[in-house]
């Protein structure tokens, strides 16, 4: 402690010597002592690496080739291409099995019209899925919207879907002689079943069986039958029977389909199911029934709005729209069970857009039969 005090008293003398200093000499001092200490440590850093480099350089290697590797190129240790291709065929197939079991429980759709009948409903028809129509359409969920204006029945008549049309359309024939009227309502189960689709072609196929057919958009919602058509929704159904209107003003030829009139929706009312129970929609019928062969109306789905089972009150015929794997058995059920507590009867059901199975229900009895090209012909 002595010595560390002598110490710091002559370090304070020298501090206050320095002190004294001209500030230009304090500077150069503490330049001078800076580059001291930077030689120093710098010379210390300069003799560690040399004596690493050293004791590198006198390193004696441990390491040393045996014998070269032998490859077998023809037969190699990996990978193993056999059991690589079947491992991963089994795999997939078990993914897709898996994949098809979780969606098949979790939405069980109807594929077999037995399953229908079981409820106690006649099925009049499956009518297969179009490839033609579906080019056509572009896919929701639950919704189905046209590209353009197509008319199946005159831009496809040999289609699966038309003849199957076509075996409906005699099927009719015979029902109608035991309906009470000439007006045929059509209705789906739930959005996207393709009621519009059945109602226009349907009408379409009868009016080339030489009968005058009105074909009518009783959805005054959301009615899409003037895109199958063509023309707009305006100037329908809503404006009649509002008495905005005329008839005259609302029927409209359908072009290249002779015998087939058209009625739009008209302009979306607010109250589109206390329309449809004003007495004008009676006396509106009324007139038209014996003008025509047949009436066809297209309605809202029944699980979705009541206007169907309010219509089906001045229809002869009935017919409910089922889809091919969307429309569930429950809501098949509940759908009939809506009709009857309005004390309306279901004549038959249409089963729509059947697709093929390997299993069970194949894809529907109708296969192509056509004039096939010969020598000579076209």
């Amino acid at each position: 402690m002595s010595q560390i005090g002598q110490l710091q008293a002559q370090k304070g003398d020298i501090d206050k010597q320095v002190g004294d200093l001209p500030d230009t000499q304090q500077e150069l001092l503490r330049l001078t002592r800076d580059v001291e200490v930077t030689n120093a440590t710098y010379t210390s850093l300069l003799n560690q690496a040399q004596q690493l480099d050293i004791a590198r350089a006198g390193t004696v290697g441990n390491v040393r080739v045996i014998d070269k590797a032998a490859v077998d190129i023809s037969k190699p240790a990996k990978p193993k291409k056999v059991l690589a291709v079947l491992g991963s065929t089994f795999f997939g197939g078990f993914l897709a099995v898996a994949f098809v079991l979780v969606r098949q429980m979790l939405h069980r759709g109807v594929e077999d019209p037995s399953v229908i009948e079981e409820l106690g409903l006649s099925v009049y028809a499956s009518i297969p899925s179009s490839a033609a129509e579906k080019k056509n359409f572009r896919h929701g969920r639950r919704t189905r919207l046209p590209e353009k204006p197509m008319l199946l029945a005159n831009e496809a008549p040999v289609d699966l879907a038309i003849e199957a049309l076509r075996s409906l359309r005699t099927s009719l024939h015979f029902a109608r002689i035991e309906a009470k009227n000439n007006v045929l309502m059509i209705t789906g189960v739930s959005p996207g079943a393709g009621k519009t689709f059945i109602a226009s072609n349907l009408a379409a196929v009868i009016a080339k069986g030489d009968q005058r057919v009105l074909l009518i958009d009783g959805d005054m919602r959301k009615g899409a039958l003037h895109t199958v058509i063509g023309g707009s929704p305006e100037r329908g159904l809503s404006e009649v029977i509002s008495g905005q209107l005329s008839l005259e003003d609302v029927v409209r030829p359908v072009q290249n389909v002779d015998g087939l009139h058209f009625i739009a929706r008209g302009t979306v009312p607010p109250n589109p199911s206390e329309l449809l129970m004003h007495r004008r929609l009676d006396e509106l019928l009324e007139i038209l029934r014996p003008q025509y062969d047949l009436l066809i109306i297209d309605t809202p789905p029944i699980l979705a709005v009541t206007d169907a089972a309010v219509l089906g009150r001045h229809a002869g015929m009935n017919f409910l729209v089922v889809r091919f794997g969307l429309n569930q058995v429950r809501e098949v059920a509940l759908a009939k069970q809506r009709f009857d507590q309005n004390d309306v009867k279901i004549k038959g059901v249409v089963f729509n857009a059947v697709e093929r199975r390997s299993t069970g229900y194949s894809s529907y009895a109708y296969h192509e039969y056509g004039s096939d090209p010969v020598e000579g012909g076209h």
